[in-house]
């Protein structure tokens, strides 16, 4: 049953880290700024960081809640979870980022 509940909560967990940098990425519309040229990195970084932390201290307030000891797993899991979202993140900058410079370059000849 243990085994259940821990594989339900790292679902869960990232299942809320997509969310969570999903909604901070539209509420400062990194997508935008990367796109139109602007060093979106900065916010993407920023982006992940705190979606990490809410999700790190949601996971830590849980764990002390059911009065368990599961400060490293609740730590390896959220790095974890976000982690993927990070890389995903980072990858469309690295994309999208030199496609914006290619066109910049382009259209200036």
């Amino acid at each position: 049953m243990v085994g259940v509940l821990y594989f339900a909560g790292v679902l869960c967990a990232v299942g809320l880290a997509y969310a969570c940098t999903e909604c901070l990425m539209a509420q400062l519309d990194v997508r935008q700024r990367v796109m139109v040229g602007e060093s979106g990195l900065p916010l993407i970084l920023g982006v992940n960081a705190l979606s990490l932390a809410l999700l790190w201290l949601s996971g830590v307030i849980l764990v002390a809640a059911g009065g368990q000891q599961l400060y490293l797993q609740v730590t390896v899991i959220t790095v974890g979870a976000q982690a993927i979202w990070l890389a995903q993140h980072l990858w469309f900058y690295y994309f999208d980022h030199l496609r914006v410079r290619y066109d910049d370059r382009s259209s200036a000849h």
